[in-house]
């Protein structure tokens, strides 16, 4: 079996380390067949952590067509008013019957049309034919549990198992599953959380992860202390964001509290897909009132 270089690369950024996937991807000594790829998984680092500008000026026009469809992510998430040219241009490339047989083109495509609100062409592209990949098949389970289809999304879970049951991501997989189905699932989902957090160190990915657990299973000052953990790692983190909001919204606390952790979310992730439908209801609310 081939030993692979970029593993280390590749995990931190799986399981939401971002600076560590950058900094690995820097100091990694690979050969010229994975240094592309290598770069690749740093500029998905960069985008997750709103580094957008960085990445649209180092990713030059020559460059693969991997980082191209990463620039693209960038450019859709960097300004709203490029939004619908980067989607007409991944609908182009969706069309052209070559493209999204590339997994990370499929992938990082899909992530626009997620984004865009269009789940259902989000799995054309994860699902295109020669594009299957654990990652696209993680996207696609996610995409289908946002969707409210937890079974659709357990059959995506089955074909990564039968890839591999013990990476990362499968593993990860497995507990969005669980999280969406509930019952006893989410018990495992919690240890599926806790287990990477141990092995690959504690990140706020993988402490939301078992956050979650703890608010569905009622156990709400436990998902405080985890969320407050990871608030700590990364006092601007989204997901955090929104979770400590709901979890003080569930232990009775002044509604300043919470009102304190949205207007963090507003200003730090204006487009983030919760921030917009939070302000769309808003300005619904208003609307209303008058």
């Amino acid at each position: 079996m081939s030993v692979d270089e970029l593993f280390d690369v590749r995990n931190a950024l799986h399981i939401g380390a971002f600076q560590q996937c950058i900094n690995e991807a820097q100091r990694a000594d690979v050969g010229s067949d994975s240094k592309d790829e290598c770069n690749t998984l740093m500029y998905r680092a960069m985008v997750a952590q709103g580094k957008y500008s960085m990445v649209k000026s180092e990713i030059g026009s020559d460059a693969s067509s991997d980082q191209q469809a990463v620039k693209r992510l960038a450019k859709y998430m960097h300004r709203k008013g490029d939004r619908e040219e980067v989607v007409a241009e991944v609908k182009k490339a969706q069309e052209d019957g070559i493209s999204m047989s590339n997994p990370t083109v499929a992938l990082m495509s899909g992530t626009v049309f997620y984004l865009a609100g269009q789940p259902d062409e989000a799995l054309r592209c994860l699902k295109h034919s020669g594009a299957e990949s654990m990652e696209t098949l993680a996207l696609a389970t996610q995409v289908l549990i946002s969707m409210d289809r937890p079974d659709q999304a357990g059959k995506e879970l089955k074909k990564m198992k039968e890839m591999d049951d013990d990476s990362t991501l499968c593993k990860l997989a497995e507990s969005w599953v669980g999280l969406a189905k509930g019952g006893e699932l989410l018990k495992e989902a919690f240890y599926n959380f806790e287990e990477l957090a141990q092995k690959y160190g504690e990140t706020p990915t993988l402490l939301n992860g078992q956050a979650a657990a703890h608010i569905q299973q009622g156990q709400y000052e436990d998902a405080e202390g985890v969320l407050l953990t990871a608030q700590e790692k990364d006092p601007d983190d989204a997901e955090t964001l929104i979770n400590l909001n709901s979890v003080a919204s569930f232990l009775g606390k002044p509604a300043e509290v919470g009102q304190r952790y949205l207007a963090q979310l507003k200003d730090q992730h204006p487009n983030h897909p919760f921030t917009v439908a939070l302000l769309a209801q808003e300005e619904a609310f208003e609307k209303l009132c008058e």
